[in-house]
C-alpha cells in the first residue's frame, strides 16, 4: 500500500481497525474533520477515506448523528452450492438456527411443480430463522420430499445441524447443482419482526431449486436474506466469441 493514494492508506488502516474487532459493529467512529485533524490531512483526503470504506460497506452514516461501523457483510458466493451452515463457516462465522416450525405436509403447487411431484406427494418443510454471530440475517423455508427422507426432522436437532450434511450421511444425497433466483423487496411487518429490522427494509428474496448427484431435485428454498448483511458475489468470465 506505499504507493497507495493517501486516502487509501488511511482507509486501509481504518479497515484494519474493523477487521480486527478493535473497532466494532455500531461503535461510532471520528469524524472526518476529527479524523484530518489527528492525521495531518485535509479534509477532502479524509471524506475519500470514509468514502470508500461506506462504499464497502465498512461504515456507515446516521443523519444527525454520526459515522458508525457498520455491520460486517456476508460474502454470498453464487457459483458454488453450499449449505448456510458451510457458507458460514467457511467464512469463520458462528452459525445457529432457530426453528419456527418443522412438519411434514403437502407442498402448495409452486413447490410441488419445481420438485416434480405427484399430487398425493409430501413434503418435509423446515422454517428457520438463520443467525450468524447471534444476529438474525436470514428467514429460510426449505421443503425436502418426503419419501425420499423418511423421519428426516426427527433425524436430527436442525438449530444446530447442518441439513446437507445429514442428508449426505443418512440418505445419501449429494448436492451438485442448483437454479436460483434473487428478487429485490422489502421487508413486510411480520418479516421485519423476525429479521429485527425496520418494516420496509432491503430485502433480498431468494428461490433456489437443488438437484443431487443424479440429476433430481431434492430441495426448494425460499428464502429472506437481509438486505444491510449481504453481498453476492459472483465471478465472470467473457465468453468465446463466434468467429463472424
Amino acid at each position: 500500500m506505499g504507493t497507495a493514494p493517501l486516502y487509501l492508506r488511511i482507509a486501509s488502516d481504518v479497515e484494519a481497525e474493523i477487521r480486527s474487532g478493535r473497532l466494532k459493529a455500531g461503535q461510532k467512529i471520528e469524524s472526518e474533520r476529527v479524523l484530518a485533524e489527528k492525521l495531518g490531512v485535509s479534509r477532502m483526503t479524509a471524506r475519500q477515506a470514509l468514502r470508500h470504506l461506506s462504499v464497502k460497506g465498512l461504515i456507515e452514516t446516521r443523519t444527525g448523528q454520526g459515522t458508525f461501523v457498520g455491520n460486517p457483510r456476508i460474502e454470498q458466493r453464487l457459483e458454488t452450492l453450499s449449505g448456510f451452515t458451510e457458507e458460514m463457516a467457511r467464512q469463520g462465522r458462528q452459525v445457529t438456527s432457530l426453528v419456527l416450525s418443522a412438519e411434514t405436509h403437502m407442498p402448495d403447487e409452486t413447490c410441488r411443480i419445481a420438485l416434480a411431484l405427484a399430487r398425493s406427494a409430501r413434503v418435509h418443510c423446515l422454517v428457520r430463522v438463520r443467525l450468524a454471530d447471534g444476529v438474525p440475517v436470514a428467514l429460510e423455508s426449505t421443503e425436502i420430499p418426503a419419501e425420499r427422507t423418511p423421519d428426516l426432522l426427527e433425524r436430527a436437532d436442525f438449530s444446530s445441524t447442518s441439513l446437507y450434511g445429514t442428508l449426505r450421511s443418512q440418505f445419501g444425497i449429494m448436492p451438485t447443482r442448483a437454479e436460483q433466483s434473487l428478487t429485490a423487496s422489502i421487508a413486510d411487518a411480520k418479516t421485519a419482526r423476525t429479521l429485527q429490522v425496520e418494516p420496509g427494509a432491503p430485502v433480498l428474496k431468494l428461490t433456489r431449486l437443488a438437484r443431487d448427484q443424479d440429476g433430481r431435485a431434492f430441495e426448494f428454498v425460499r428464502s429472506v436474506y437481509r438486505g444491510d448483511f449481504f453481498v453476492m458475489k459472483v465471478h465472470l468470465t467473457i465468453g468465446a466469441c463466434e468467429a463472424p
